[in-house]
């Protein structure tokens, strides 16, 4: 079976590696006579709007594909690139939908570390070239009631403080000439900093099924498919890709000698069983907040707003196999 690829490259991710690295990508495919189409992201969303045209376009061919080849959409970039790359193909909402492949260059690379890829950009291209068939893994859902809006995630939707911090870190006036010398993590720890202190608890109610849990003082809520967020930190060690679940991390405001230990520990994956962090292990949950509280999905800023949403899961077939 032959397979072609469709690669949205963003250019732009991690501080701009993906463009400088391009070339010897490049070079990998075609010593190898792999059948691609290139096309470039040039705005926030354009990746989106790329892959659900791809999608709608080729529609016909995956509902009869003996006499095609397999269409494969390969995003390289970062996270939010995989994150805008699935969700433009989660629109188009195929009864076949097409597989999706990753190439991690962006900054934190997240969803690779999730699924056990290589970091090595030469072996996570042989981990999509060398896949011979689909491999479904489960992604996360969400529906905001109070804003009538659904979407799909790979890696987290976060709530509060590491939601806070990617705000932070891109409306910083020195994120721009920090990307330029490619050290835009730097904008990252100055925000990390900023928000520990500056954060402040907030409501939660968590619905589970019949059950019902209040927080008064939340910190951080993630939803996570997977155990990594904020570039390789263990939120949730138990989550798995291929288990049909979300865990649910919240860990509510303590002083700042206690928020420094939960750190400490949560650094080292060993922060679950602290009385002031909760976990929970379902299929699916609503969470609710009264107040404006910053949003994360996928490491891609969500804006401040009210919390009223349901997530949940589904399986969606990805072209890598992190085996090989």
């Amino acid at each position: 079976m032959s397979v072609s690829y469709y690669i949205i490259l963003n250019e732009f991710a991690g501080s701009g590696n993906a463009k400088k690295i391009w070339p010897q990508i490049k070079d990998a495919l075609d010593e190898r006579h792999v059948e691609y189409e290139i096309v470039r992201s040039a705005y926030s969303g354009h990746t989106r709007l790329l892959a659900r045209q791809f999608a709608k376009q080729h529609s016909d061919e995956q509902n009869n594909p003996s006499n095609q080849p397999r269409h494969v959409v390969l995003a390289i970039g970062g996270d939010g690139t995989l994150h805008q790359a699935l969700s433009g193909l989660d629109d188009a909402q195929l009864d076949q939908p097409i597989p999706i492949a990753y190439l991690p260059v962006g900054s934190g690379n997240d969803f690779a570390k999730g699924i056990k890829m290589a970091s090595q950009w030469r072996k996570a291209l042989d981990q999509v070239l060398n896949c011979t068939s689909e491999n479904w893994l489960t992604i996360g859902t969400y529906f905001d009631a109070k804003k009538q809006t659904k979407g799909v995630f790979t890696n987290n939707i976060g709530i509060g403080f590491d939601a806070a911090v990617v705000t932070s870190a891109n409306s910083a006036k020195s994120k721009r000439w920090l990307n330029h010398f490619h050290v835009g993590t730097l904008s990252y720890l100055a925000a990390i900093i900023g928000v520990f202190y500056n954060q402040t608890a907030f409501p939660l109610t968590v619905h589970i099924g019949q059950h019902r849990d209040i927080y008064p003082r939340a910190y951080l809520v993630t939803i996570t498919n997977h155990p990594y967020f904020g570039g390789g930190v263990k939120i949730a060690p138990p989550a798995s890709v291929h288990d049909p679940n979300l865990d649910l991390v919240v860990i509510e405001k303590s002083n700042i000698f206690k928020l420094l230990f939960i750190s400490l520990l949560l650094s080292m994956g060993r922060h679950l069983k602290l009385k002031s962090v909760h976990h929970y292990h379902v299929n699916k949950l609503h969470v609710s907040v009264s107040s404006i509280e910053y949003g994360q999905i996928d490491g891609e800023e969500m804006g401040g707003r009210y919390w009223d949403t349901y997530f949940g899961i589904k399986q969606y077939p990805f072209w890598i196999d992190p085996t090989i």
